[in-house]
C-alpha cells in the first residue's frame, strides 16, 4: 500500500515517504503470524508450520529458544519445541523486532555504525517499558487486549526510528535535547521539522506496511489530549492506554520531560483507572522490562534498569543545578544592575540640567555597571546641538557637534569635537531611531563593540546610550541585565524631558511676561488713543466753533479790500488774510484728521498729480540751491484715487524732504531731491529720495504719530505724515521709509492699479427757476449777511433763512435758482432738510457750507446730489465761481 504526506506538507516530508517506501519489506509471514498470534485461540503447531515457510526466520526463533536466558542452551533442536519454549508473548517480540528494528535499521546499522547505537539503544528500550506497562495496565481495565496493547506500546514510537534512520543529522541533536530536559520532543520537532513529527511519520510507517488499523491509531495519536482521544470514544482507548504507558515510562526512566498535554490523571480518569494506582503501575515497570530484554537482544536486569534511569535522574539534578547556579549569577549581577539603576535614578531626579544627567551616566557605568567604555549624549533640535560625554578607562570627555537641517551630525575640529572612534556611530543614529515605540525586548541594539539604548520620551527622541560590557561577555545581555540598562535608560529619558519641559516652561512663561508687557504698552497707546480722539473731537467741535467767526472775518476782511482804495489799507487786509487762511489750513488738518474725508476715486495719472505737486515746490527748491530730479515712467497706468489727496500726499512727501535737505550742516555737497514713479508688483509707486540729515532710529517708529515733529517751531504741524498715512489707508495703499541718518531718506508710495470708483446717481431732472434768486440757509446773521451783501453785488436776488424748518416754508411758496446751506443748524440741519425737500427742489443746484462736517456728512450730502462742499471759512470770489458754475450747468451759460 502506497501513502503519502498530507497536502500542504513541507519538502522534507517528502523525502521520509520516499525513504519508507525504499525500505526492505518485512517478511510476508511475519505480519500473519503476528496476526496469529495475537488472536485467543492460536495453535503453537499452526505457528510452527508458519515459520518453517521462512528459513531466516526459523533459525532467530531457534537461538532465541537456546539462549541462557529460558535454560535450554543447546537442547531445543525442532520449531515445534521452540515455539513451546518461548511461548506466544515472546514470538510476538521477536516477530515485532524482525518487522520493526531488523526492517529500518538492518540488524543494528545506523549511518554506517555497526555495533551498539545508544539513541537506538535506548529508544528500543522505551519502546519495551512502554510495551509492558500498556499490558499490564491493559491488564487491569482492558484484559480482553492484553496482546494488542504490548504490541502497541512497542510500535508506539517507530516514527522516532524512521527519523533517526531518514534525517540522522537533524533528528539527533533534537532527541539528545530532549534527554537534556530542553523541552518535550514533540515540542522540539513542531519548532524545527514542522510538519515530519515523529507520531505522524509513524503513521505513514504502519499505513505503507498495512499494519491493523488500530496499531496505526496508537502511533499517530498517542500524544494527543486526554479530551481529543475521549471525543473518538470506543476507537481512543487503546492511543489513550498506550499515551499513558508512554508517560509512566519515562517518568519511571527520567528519560524526557512532559509536555503540556502529559496529563496522566486525566488518562486514568478515561480508563476508569484510580489515580493511586498509577504509582503500583510504576514500581512493576523495572521488573517486566527486565523479564522482556533478552527478547530485545537488550542486556540488563530491573536493577539496571532503575540503576540507568537514577544516573539519568542524577544528570537532569546536575543539569538543574548548574542552571540554578547560572541564574543565581544572573540574579546577582541583575540586582548589581538594578541597585546602580536606583542610585543612579535618584541622582538624576534630583539633576538641575542635561549635563547633570549625563554626568550621572559617565560615573554609574564604569564604577557599578562594569563598562569602562561608553558615551551618552542628547539632541537639542531646537538649537541644532548634539553635545555629550565619552567615558575610557577612568577618563570622561565632553563633545559637541552642530546638527543640519536633518538633524545630521556636523562635527568640526577642535577641542570639542566627538571622539574619532565614536563618530561613525554618532553619523548613523538616525537610522537607529525607532519609527514607533519598541518593546522592550528591542530596545537595546547591539553595534559592535558597542550596545547602543536609545533615550525616549513621548515618542521623541533625545539622544542615546551606548557602552561596552567589561567582563568580556558577549554582547547579548541576559534578559535580566537588559531589563535593568533599559530602566536606567528610561530613567535618564524622564530626567531630560523633565528639564526639557521645565526650559520649555520658563521659556513660555518669559514669554508670557513679554506679551504682558506688549499688552500693557498697548493699553498705554489705546488710552493714548482714546484720549487723542477725545482731544479730536474736541478739536473739531473747536474748528466749527472757529470757522463760522473765522468765516465772517475772512468774508469782511475780503469785502473791506475790495471796497478800499488806498493802497496800504489793501495790503493790511491782505495780510489779515493771509493768516486767516494759515489758520484755516492748521484748522483743515486737524479735522482731515480727526474726520479724514473719504476719497473721491476716479482714475488719476500718478505723473500729472507729481508734477502738480512738484510745480508747488519747485520755486521754494531753487531758492535753496536744490536740484530737483524727476524721473517719472511715462508708460505708468492710471490708478484709481482722489487726485486732490494723492497730491496732498506727495506735497507733504516733498516738503519733509527740503526741510531734511536744507538742515544738513555744513553740506559738502549740493542738496538733491529726485523723485520717480514706476511699477512695483501690482502697485504703481512714488519714490522720493533725498540726501538730508535723515531720521534717526528711535523717531521712525514715531514718524506717523500726530503732532510729532523734530522740526523747530514755525516749520511744521506734526499733521502731514499722519494725514498721509490716513490717506494712503483709504486709497488701500501703504508707505515706507527707509532712512541712513546724516546720508539721507527714501520714501516709497505704493498704490494698487485698480480701485473701483463709486457709483454716483445722476439727479433728476427739472426745471429751474427762471429768475437767479439764490436761498442762504445758514444759523450765523453774520454769515447769511455777508452772503448776501457778496451775491447781490453779483445781480443775483437773495432769499435768506436761519435754519432748515424756514428754509422748507421759503421752499413750498417759492422757487429758487440755487441753495447755499449750512450742514450743522439748530431745529433741522442741511443734509435733514436736503432730504425731506427733494422733491420739491428737483434739480435745483445746492452748495453746501460746513465748518466742521465730518466724510460721513460729505458723503451723505453728495449721494443727495449737492454740487460742492466748500469749507469755512471761504474765498468769496471762489464760492461766487462756484454758483456761477453751478448754475451755468444748468443755464448752459454765465450767470448775470
Amino acid at each position: 500500500m502506497h501513502t503519502e504526506p498530507d497536502a500542504g506538507a513541507p519538502p522534507g516530508a517528502k523525502d521520509i515517504v520516499r525513504h519508507i517506501e525504499q525500505l526492505p519489506a518485512p517478511p510476508a509471514v511475519a505480519g500473519r503470524i503476528l496476526s496469529l498470534v495475537a488472536g485467543q485461540d492460536a495453535d503453537f503447531n499452526d505457528v510452527a508450520r508458519l515459520i518453517e515457510t521462512d528459513a531466516a526466520l526459523t533459525l532467530k526463533i531457534l537461538r532465541m529458544a537456546n539462549s541462557l536466558a529460558y535454560g535450554y542452551r543447546g537442547r531445543i533442536e525442532n520449531l515445534d519445541q521452540a515455539v513451546r519454549t518461548l511461548g506466544f508473548e515472546t514470538l510476538r517480540n521477536a516477530l515485532l523486532s524482525v518487522l520493526i528494528r531488523d526492517s529500518l535499521f538492518g540488524g543494528g546499522t545506523r549511518s554506517g555504525v555497526r555495533g551498539g547505537d545508544p539513541l537506538l539503544t535506548h529508544l528500543w528500550k522505551h519502546s519495551l517499558a512502554c510495551a509492558v506497562t500498556a499490558q499490564m495496565l491493559a491488564e487491569a481495565v482492558m484484559p480482553e487486549a492484553t496482546g494488542a496493547a504490548f504490541t502497541a506500546g512497542l510500535v508506539h514510537d517507530c516514527g522516532q526510528m524512521v527519523l533517526l534512520a531518514a534525517l540522522p543529522g537533524r533528528y539527533e541533536p533534537l532527541l539528545e535535547r530532549c534527554r537534556a530536559g530542553e523541552a518535550p520532543l514533540l515540542a522540539l520537532e513542531t519548532r524545527e521539522i514542522p510538519g515530519q513529527e515523529h507520531p505522524l511519520v509513524g503513521k505513514w510507517l504502519l499505513v505503507q506496511w498495512d499494519m491493523p488499523r488500530a496499531l496505526v491509531d496508537v502511533a499517530w495519536l498517542h500524544h494527543q489530549s486526554p479530551e481529543a482521544l475521549a471525543e473518538l470514544g470506543p476507537e481512543g482507548r487503546l492511543p489513550a492506554l498506550v499515551a499513558l504507558a508512554d508517560l509512566l515510562a519515562h517518568e519511571v526512566m527520567c528519560d524526557a520531560p512532559g509536555g503540556p498535554e502529559a496529563d496522566p490523571e486525566a488518562l486514568a480518569a478515561m480508563l476508569g483507572l484510580p489515580v493511586p494506582a498509577l504509582g503500583q503501575f510504576k514500581a512493576r515497570i523495572g521488573e517486566a522490562y527486565a523479564q522482556r530484554a533478552a527478547a530485545f537482544d537488550l542486556d540488563g536486569d530491573a536493577a539496571d534498569f532503575y540503576f540507568e534511569a537514577l544516573q539519568r535522574a542524577n544528570a537532569r539534578l546536575g543539569s538543574i543545578n548548574a542552571d540554578l547556579d547560572d541564574q543565581r549569577r544572573r540574579l546577582r549581577r541583575a540586582n548589581r544592575v538594578l541597585a546602580a539603576v536606583t542610585a543612579a535614578g535618584q541622582d538624576m531626579a534630583r539633576a538641575q540640567s542635561p549635563r547633570a544627567v549625563l554626568d550621572t551616566l559617565a560615573a554609574v557605568f564604569p564604577a557599578r555597571l562594569g563598562a569602562p567604555r561608553g558615551f551618552a549624549y542628547r539632541v537639542d533640535s531646537g538649537a541644532g546641538l548634539l553635545e555629550g560625554l565619552a567615558w575610557k578607562d577612568g577618563t570622561v570627555r565632553p563633545f559637541r557637534c552642530g546638527l543640519d537641517k536633518t538633524l545630521a551630525p556636523l562635527p568640526a575640529p577642535g577641542p570639542d569635537a566627538p571622539p574619532q572612534e565614536l563618530r561613525p556611530l554618532l553619523a548613523g543614529y538616525l537610522t537607529r531611531i525607532p519609527a514607533e515605540a519598541p518593546d522592550e525586548t528591542s530596545r537595546m541594539l547591539a553595534v559592535p563593540p558597542w550596545l547602543t539604548l536609545p533615550l525616549l520620551a513621548d515618542g521623541g527622541f533625545l539622544g542615546e546610550i551606548g557602552f561596552t560590557p567589561g567582563d568580556a561577555r558577549s554582547l547579548r545581555l541576559p534578559a535580566e541585565e537588559r531589563a535593568g540598562f533599559v530602566q536606567l535608560a528610561d530613567l535618564a529619558s524622564a530626567a531630560l524631558n523633565r528639564l526639557e519641559l521645565h526650559e520649555r516652561l520658563e521659556e513660555r512663561a518669559e514669554r508670557l511676561s513679554s506679551a504682558l508687557g506688549r499688552l500693557r504698552r498697548m493699553n498705554h497707546k489705546l488710552l493714548q488713543t482714546e484720549r487723542l480722539a477725545a482731544v479730536g473731537q474736541l478739536a473739531a467741535g473747536a474748528a466749527h466753533e472757529i470757522n463760522n467767526p473765522l468765516a465772517i472775518i475772512y468774508a469782511r476782511a475780503q469785502l473791506l479790500e475790495l471796497r478800499t482804495p488806498d493802497e496800504k489799507t489793501r495790503a493790511d487786509f491782505r495780510q489779515m488774510m493771509t493768516q486767516i487762511e494759515r489758520i484755516t489750513s492748521i484748522l483743515t488738518n486737524l479735522m482731515d484728521f480727526a474726520r479724514p474725508a473719504p476719497p473721491r476715486m476716479d482714475p488719476v495719472n500718478l505723473n500729472e498729480v507729481v508734477q502738480r505737486a512738484v510745480a508747488l515746490v519747485s520755486s521754494g527748491l531753487s531758492r535753496q540751491e536744490i536740484d530737483l530730479v524727476p524721473a517719472l515712467d511715462e508708460s505708468l497706468p492710471a490708478v484709481t484715487g482722489d487726485g486732490g489727496q494723492l497730491e496732498q500726499v506727495v506735497l507733504n512727501l516733498l516738503i519733509n524732504a527740503e526741510h531734511a535737505v536744507a538742515d544738513r550742516p555744513a553740506p559738502r555737497e549740493r542738496g538733491r531731491i529726485t523723485v520717480g514713479t514706476g511699477l512695483q508688483g501690482q502697485n504703481a509707486c512714488v519714490t522720493i529720495d533725498d540726501n538730508g540729515v535723515g531720521i534717526p532710529a528711535e523717531n521712525l517708529n514715531k514718524i506717523f504719530d500726530p503732532f510729532f515733529t523734530t522740526k523747530e517751531q514755525g516749520r511744521g504741524t506734526g499733521l502731514g505724515l499722519s494725514t498721509s498715512y490716513g490717506i494712503l489707508q483709504a486709497h488701500g495703499g501703504e508707505i515706507r521709509f527707509h532712512s541712513v541718518p546724516g546720508k539721507g531718506t527714501r520714501v516709497t508710495v505704493l498704490l494698487p492699479l485698480s480701485c473701483p470708483v463709486p457709483h454716483r446717481a445722476p439727479a433728476g431732472a427739472q426745471p429751474r427757476p427762471e429768475r437767479d434768486t439764490i436761498l442762504v440757509v445758514d444759523d450765523e446773521r453774520h454769515i447769511r449777511d455777508i452772503l448776501r451783501e457778496s451775491l447781490e453785488a453779483r445781480g443775483y436776488a437773495v432769499r435768506t433763512a436761519e435754519d432748515g424748518e424756514q428754509a422748507l416754508g421759503l421752499l413750498e411758496r417759492e422757487r429758487f435758482s440755487l441753495l447755499l446751506v449750512d450742514i450743522r443748524m439748530p431745529q433741522r440741519g442741511g443734509l435733514s432738510l436736503l432730504e425731506r425737500a427733494r422733491e420739491r427742489i428737483g434739480a435745483t443746484p445746492v452748495i453746501v457750507l460746513t465748518g466742521m462736517a465730518g466724510p460721513e456728512e460729505i458723503d451723505k450730502a453728495l449721494r443727495l446730489g449737492v454740487f460742492r462742499c466748500v469749507r469755512k471759512p471761504f474765498q468769496i470770489d471762489a464760492l461766487l465761481d462756484d454758483i456761477a458754475a453751478a448754475l451755468g450747468r444748468d443755464h448752459g451759460g454765465e450767470a448775470p
